[in-house]
């Protein structure tokens, strides 16, 4: 079996995921709220409506407390002049070999809470689907686009 890809993420990345699901996952907090505005208030709903802002509350404190570290734990990718080597997932572990031939092109990409930390996302288009390495700082990102151009680039001459 071939190596674990050895580059991890940076940790700021895990600010960036704990603020985008804290905002993102805010909305399913609404759930009860229009639950209540539709059906009332009365003993059946309210044990419906207490159990489902527990869960909704419980899912959205987990999803930025303890799955970004999670998450960013997990992370690894490779780079070489061969292939993009990715690795991820917390429960089901996903390991995505891109071969350099396959690529047509590389981008950077940064929303206002990547840009905030200093971060870009570099994403990596085939004709099939596309692929991502998250929240690498800026500076990496852009050596990691044009490393990944470089190598396919090389790779397409070859074939």
């Amino acid at each position: 079996m071939k190596k674990t890809p050895f580059h991890k993420l940076p940790p700021r990345a895990i600010r960036v995921w704990q603020w985008s699901n804290a905002l993102g996952n805010l909305f399913f907090l609404g759930i009860p709220v229009v639950y209540y505005a539709v059906f009332g208030m009365n003993t059946f709903h309210f044990w419906i409506l207490a159990v489902s802002t527990v869960l909704i509350l419980s899912f959205w404190i987990l999803s930025f407390t303890l799955m970004p570290t999670l998450i960013w734990k997990n992370w690894r990718y490779a780079v070489d002049s061969d292939e993009i080597d990715l690795k991820r997932g917390v429960i089901v572990k996903n390991r995505t070999l891109i071969p350099l031939s396959r690529v047509q092109h590389v981008d950077t990409r940064q929303g206002p809470i990547l840009r905030w930390y200093k971060l870009a996302t570099v994403t990596i288009s085939t004709a099939a689907t596309t692929h991502e390495i998250p929240a690498l700082d800026e500076v990496l990102a852009d050596r990691v686009r044009d490393q990944i151009s470089k190598y396919a680039r090389l790779a397409e001459e070859d074939v």
